[in-house]
């Protein structure tokens, strides 16, 4: 383990060849580290406490960015933040990292130096490349999907998992009056015909069946077309996800028509003003359907339950991650939509950590949440699933008073009431769209951004590119959200050179100073005029360090001579007891 990096930027470290990285690895890992990262026949041993998450520095990578396994750990090598949260590594359905197809790993990002090196599978670069990182001081993480692609191998070889609604023969409107619990049946019966198949294939393992239905010797994609169409000419349409849920019922609305394709389109009655269909993704049914449409409180689908966890048990299990993040968490179907108390055996989320954490006792979850008010109180929400870390929306405001008034609430209540940690959320790819870049229009704030999060011990999260992001991007590939999909032109990365700078510096104090910020106490200091963010960390009663986030250039807190001024602009501050240089 090590915590040397290279202050680089993404842009020159991913234009690095093979060879050139490759040598720049070896010179930050001793050879003994690295020869034991290089042995993919078992995990690399990580050391870490138990409450690591409490602080987690997390960088998001999006591996269409880094365009390949190794590119990731060229990145990896620039900074000194601690963990690195993967985005999906499935194979996709329409192009899109969210969309998953099957749980065989994505091919593009396979690495042709990893294999000249004889790592020649997708399958041993993963294992390789998350050895490595292990080997860097880095915690790993992955998406955890509770959804697929709506005619996913996943959906075909598993209809019983999924909620299913039939239409008339017209395909003008919804069958009513079924039993939403066993229309999965019928759509089995329509494989089973259009195949010629077993009549007992949904009988066999999944291993089996895949080998009926998506034999090695037939184009899969094409197969996957062929099925979807039998099963939509049957009258059979998955529901799709709708975010915010509970809203409920999902209802069929219309065929739409092109020239070279049609698809179902839903609608949803109880339906907020800010909630929206996903069409493309259908979620797993996690519980038994009502007449009228509706999850059934307490009726838990065990066969569903069973299936996702064992496979992201088995996931984690075979790669050796150390955390996982639950994807659309806010939007999980569960007890917190019936009643604000705690469930503890019948969360999804919880029930899933708690299993892995039976063989890895120092595995987080890290959930994909807001805090906004959509059915129950979302902090309830989130404490009955277990998470660790909610990621928020910090990422989402303006730097002002409101901000520096949510970390205030962070810093206090949440350590107060809540098991879980609230992220202070920089910037993440998935977010990273057009009508959002108003949040970071401004370097100073996006400066500010990055301190705060840096230098408070709550968890953060930062994507790839920030660190040299234009204030006004120019290019649509300049927006990291476009390359959750496939993309012809290369992620463009920005030129903001003075964001980058003030970047490696504050990453410079934050090595020497980490082991104070994580084994000291935070003390959060009021500002008189509300203009300033002001932290320290206490031994006892004795202030070791002191940080000053400053929206008003004027204001500038007294500071006495017991402190050295360490770096101070118009922004940001920092103060060393000068015991500490002793």
């Amino acid at each position: 383990m090590t915590n040397k990096y290279y202050a680089i930027s993404p842009n020159d470290c991913l234009d690095l060849s093979f060879e050139q990285s490759f040598g720049m690895l070896k010179q930050i890992l001793p050879e003994t580290l690295l020869k034991t990262a290089l042995d993919i026949s078992k995990p690399y041993p990580v050391v870490k406490n138990t409450n690591w998450s409490q602080s987690a520095k997390i960088v998001g990578i999006n591996p269409r960015i880094t365009k390949t396994y190794w590119g990731i750990v060229k990145y990896a090598m620039t900074f000194p933040e601690n963990a690195i949260h993967i985005m999906p590594l499935w194979e996709t359905g329409d192009g899109s990292l969210y969309v998953q197809n099957s749980w065989d790993l994505n091919t593009d990002f396979f690495d042709n130096d990893l294999a000249a090196m004889g790592f020649d599978t997708i399958e041993s670069q993963l294992k390789l490349i998350i050895n490595i990182l292990h080997a860097l001081g880095k915690i790993v993480g992955f998406d955890a999907l509770p959804h697929v692609d709506n005619f996913s191998e996943i959906t075909i070889l598993n209809p019983r998992l999924f909620e299913w609604i039939r239409l008339n023969d017209e395909k003008t409107s919804q069958v009513f009056g079924l039993d939403y619990n066993l229309i999965y049946e019928q759509v089995e019966n329509c494989i089973i015909d259009y195949l010629s198949a077993p009549k007992n294939l949904f009988c066999l393992s999944e291993d089996e069946r895949k080998t009926i239905v998506f034999p090695a010797n037939i184009n899969k994609f094409e197969r996957r077309m062929e099925l979807r169409k039998a099963i939509r000419d049957g009258g059979f349409e998955p529901i799709p996800v709708v975010e915010h849920a509970p809203m409920r019922p999902v209802l069929f609305d219309k065929i739409e028509y092109s020239h070279q394709d049609n698809w179902a389109v839903f609608k949803v009655e109880n339906k907020s003003y800010n909630a929206k269909i996903i069409g493309s993704v259908t979620p797993y049914k996690w519980y038994k359907i009502s007449p009228d449409g509706y999850p059934v409180k307490n009726a838990v689908e065990h066969k569903t339950w069973e299936y996702f966890t064992d496979k992201i048990y088995k996931f984690q299990e075979e790669y050796n991650f150390d955390f996982l993040r639950a994807d659309m968490a806010h939007n999980q179907i569960s007890q917190s939509h019936n009643e604000e108390k705690e469930y503890n055996s019948l969360e999804l989320w919880r029930c899933l950590k708690e299993k892995i954490q039976q063989s890895k006792p120092d595995f987080a979850t890290l959930a994909e949440a807001f805090y906004n008010t959509y059915y129950i109180d979302a902090l309830t929400d989130m404490q009955n699933k277990g998470f660790d870390i909610v990621l928020g929306d910090m990422n989402f405001k303006y730097i002002d008073e409101n901000y520096f008034n949510w970390i205030n609430d962070f810093l206090n209540p949440f350590r107060e009431n809540f098991k879980f940690h609230p992220c202070v959320a920089v910037f993440t790819n998935d977010g990273d769209l057009p009508e959002n870049n108003q949040y970071f229009k401004s370097i100073k704030n996006n400066k500010i951004r990055y301190f705060i999060s840096l230098f408070l011990n709550l968890p953060s999260y930062m994507g790839i590119g920030y660190e040299t992001r234009n204030p006004e991007p120019r290019l649509p590939q300049e927006f990291s959200n476009k390359y959750i999909k496939k993309q012809n032109e290369n992620y463009a990365f920005g030129t903001n050179l003075e964001l980058f700078e003030f970047i490696n510096q504050m990453r410079g104090f934050y090595v020497n100073y980490k082991h104070i910020i994580e084994n000291n106490e935070l003390n959060l200091i009021n500002s008189e005029n509300k203009s300033s963010l002001i932290w320290s960390y206490l031994n006892g009663d004795e202030i070791q360090l002191l940080f000053v986030a400053k929206l008003d250039e004027t204001t500038h807190p007294d500071i006495s001579d017991d402190f050295r001024q360490a770096y101070c602009c118009a922004d940001c501050c920092i103060y060393e007891a000068k015991k500490l240089l002793c």
